[in-house]
């Protein structure tokens, strides 16, 4: 009963390769929309039909901006570390106590930006983690749910049968 009614609401229309509309301009999530469509090509059973393809443009977005955070993340960082020396480098004296004073506001400003990017850059890892669970796409997701792969269509010479 309950492999008939997998069947019942699965739809004959399987994820194109081609990346849709919505990630049009998105290199990194058009790129991920091939790879992850591609593996599932090679599944003999289906893991991700048609009514994934939403689920799965998600996750290529999310994916894009995850890279595109971390490197925002690695910016401000860098500026932190600079004005960090720059800073270190001022000897506070009566003549430029309100420079010194200036300057490490922008160093605590920097480092609280750098830490408001890394809280956004754990929030937007833990959510792709999640979809890529839900999407069999780590280890422990497939964990028991193995599904046959597709036999390679290259044929056997007579030698490989034999073996």
């Amino acid at each position: 009963m309950r492999a008939a009614a997998e069947i019942a609401i699965t739809p004959k229309t399987e994820l194109p390769l081609k990346p849709p509309v919505v990630l049009k301009g998105h290199m990194v999530a058009s790129a991920t929309w091939k790879r992850v469509v591609g593996l599932y090509n090679e599944l003999e059973g289906k893991i991700a039909t048609s009514l994934d393809a939403d689920l799965v443009a998600k996750y290529c977005l999310l994916e894009e901006e995850v890279l595109e955070l971390a490197k925002m993340r690695m910016d401000v960082k860098k500026d932190w570390e600079t004005q960090a020396k720059a800073a270190k480098r001022i000897k506070p004296n009566p003549d430029n106590l309100k420079e010194w004073v200036a300057m490490w506001n922008i160093v605590n400003g920097l480092f609280q930006r750098f830490q408001g990017m890394d809280a956004r850059l754990d929030g937007k890892r833990k959510l792709l983690l999640a979809i890529s669970m839900s999407l069999y796409l780590t280890p422990r997701s497939r964990a028991g749910v193995e599904p046959p792969t597709k036999e390679d269509p290259t044929p056997k010479s007579e030698m490989e049968g034999l073996l």
